[in-house]
């Protein structure tokens, strides 16, 4: 039997027959753990190396899954051969496979006693930052295993908890990056027997399938994926050796952080009238979580309820030239999709503010999503599921939207979590909004980031010269999650001319229902962490496959 290398197979044939490791497999849900299966991933590797990206789609999982096995190498026929998606690149090849229910597999018994196990390109942890918050491409990473942060649970942009631990990594020059692990992977990463190890033996470890996240004005930080897989200490893979008899003779233990989870970073969010949102400077509270507790007054106009973001970045998108292009010059994404991005004016008892709701979150306030409104509206109808917002109180955690805010007179704020809901108020505000604040109090600083290791003197061990590696047990049915920073444009803002004694007649009929509902939803990001730079070692830029 003839056995094609992955090197030379190519779209528009179907008869090759492939001889390959399942280096990795995994679930891909969407956005959701209970959404159902998009798809079956896989990486496989050849005997030279070459690694590929195969997807089974949800109709051929049940026909094929029972012949897959992570490590194991089999045979496999009848496959259609694709061009590699443009976003999301496991591995550095130009085509992909698609498997299907006529896709033939065969396992390889007995199995070669020589065929790589293990691929992946890793980056230098000084390259890391120009791939934040890009979607291309998964980045691979090696560094020390320096602390661990215990599990901690976390509200999701949609409404959610999630499990959460984070890991920081060391290189060999003594930057630091910190690797976020979300849902079923914070939990099978065994924290407690890394920190044991770590006690004894420096713990090096590989980490594939991440992505680099943050915000401006905020430390970057890579985060694990259903796609990510971790390779400790093994030393049967030469990388992870070579790193090992690279670190001197002394190094540092593991340390072990306790993290803060949300219901205690909520206690620290400040409450604020709108009145005293108004007259924050963007420049010092940009990125300070505030609450407010308002009634939406009325839709922002001109504003439209979605738009065509690009699919890497989320900026807005184009179609010219028969192709989509991204308005953000260093994006080269040319792929598109709608996006939900709801503008509204709201109110409480001191001023009227814009606030912007985009994705879930807006989706948690019109209670469909934005495909169903799509098929029922025009896209310059306004859906009564949005005007009927228009009465409704909310307790919002906000925050400062960067370009709106530094550019206009008045603020505009980025809901980020929707705290409670109150349901129609009789009577909507309205006041005489006025250019001087009387009387403010000073905003704290709010705590919401993972706090950084605790500064002190770390515990030294000794490297020693030989070593045996932990198996660690890697899940392969995982969620793929990700956060995107929303991008705003400007809108304009009119105001609600009252007079003071219209103003007070509505605020002394305005009352308060007496049911709320708890949603507790926030989007929670793991930030505040220090970031070096350093030119790293050639030969971690190499590709590797072992």
């Amino acid at each position: 039997m003839a056995i094609d290398l992955l090197s030379d197979i190519r779209p528009r044939q179907y008869h090759w027959t492939i001889c390959v490791r399942i280096s990795r497999i995994w679930e891909f849900h969407g956005r959701s753990d209970d959404e159902e299966i998009k798809h079956l991933d896989l990486v496989i590797i050849d005997k030279k190396g070459t690694s590929m990206y195969v997807e089974i789609p949800p109709d051929s999982i049940p026909f094929l899954k029972h012949h897959l096995q992570e490590g194991k190498i089999v045979v496999i026929k009848k496959f259609v051969v694709e061009q590699a998606k443009p976003t999301y690149r496991v591995v550095q090849n130009p085509y992909m496979i698609k498997l299907n229910k006529r896709t033939e597999i065969t396992p390889v018994e007995p199995e070669p006693a020589i065929f790589p196990k293990v691929t992946c390109m890793l980056t230098p942890f000084s390259e890391l930052e120009q791939h934040r918050n890009l979607k291309d491409k998964f980045l691979d990473v090696i560094g020390q295993i320096v602390a661990v942060l215990n599990v901690a649970n976390f509200h999701t942009a949609a409404g959610k908890t999630q499990t959460r631990r984070t890991v920081t990594l060391r290189d060999i020059s003594g930057m630091t990056v910190n690797l976020s692990l979300a849902g079923s992977r914070a939990i099978e990463f065994d924290g407690d027997a890394i920190y044991e190890l770590g006690q004894e033996t420096p713990v090096i470890a590989i980490f594939v399938g991440t992505l680099m996240k943050g915000t401006t004005g905020q430390p970057s930080y890579l985060t694990g994926t259903s796609a990510c897989r971790w390779y400790i200490n093994d030393f049967q893979i030469p990388v992870i050796q070579e790193y090992y008899n690279m670190l001197p003779s002394e190094v540092d233990a593991v340390e072990k952080i306790e993290l803060i989870d949300n219901n205690a970073r909520q206690q620290h969010v400040e409450q604020k009238t709108l009145l005293q949102l108004k007259d924050m400077d963007p420049y010092v509270h940009l990125n300070t979580r505030l609450q407010c507790t308002v009634t939406i007054t009325k839709l922002a106009p001109n504003q439209g309820w979605y738009y065509l973001a690009c699919k890497i970045c989320n900026s807005r998108s184009y179609y010219k030239n028969s192709a989509y292009k991204c308005s953000k010059d260093t994006c080269p994404c040319t792929e598109a999709e709608d996006r939900y991005k709801l503008a509204f004016m709201a109110a409480d008892e001191t001023y009227e503010l814009e606030f912007v709701v985009f994705d879930q979150k807006a989706q948690q306030l019109i209670g469909k999503p934005l495909q169903r409104l799509q098929s029922m509206y025009n896209k310059f109808d306004t859906p009564s599921e949005i005007s009927n917002l228009i009465g409704q109180r909310y307790t919002f955690i906000v925050k400062m939207s960067a370009k709106k805010s530094m550019e206009s007179d008045e603020p505009s704020y980025d809901v980020i979590y929707i705290k409670e809901q109150f349901g129609r108020q009789p009577n909507i505000p309205v006041f005489q909004k006025t250019n001087s604040l009387t009387a403010i109090s000073s905003s704290q600083a709010v705590q919401r980031n993972i706090p950084s290791p605790i500064p002190m003197e770390p515990k030294k061990i000794q490297r020693k010269i030989q070593h045996h590696g932990i198996n660690i047990n890697d899940p392969s049915k995982m969620q793929y999650q990700h956060t995107t920073d929303n991008k705003q444009i400007e809108v304009e803002a009119y105001e609600m001319m009252k007079t003071p004694k219209e103003t007070k007649a509505s605020l002394d009929h305005q009352k308060d229902t007496s049911c709320k509902l708890s949603l507790q939803r926030d989007s929670c990001q793991f930030e505040d962490y220090k970031y070096f730079y350093f030119d790293h070692i050639c030969l971690l830029s190499d590709r590797r496959s072992f």
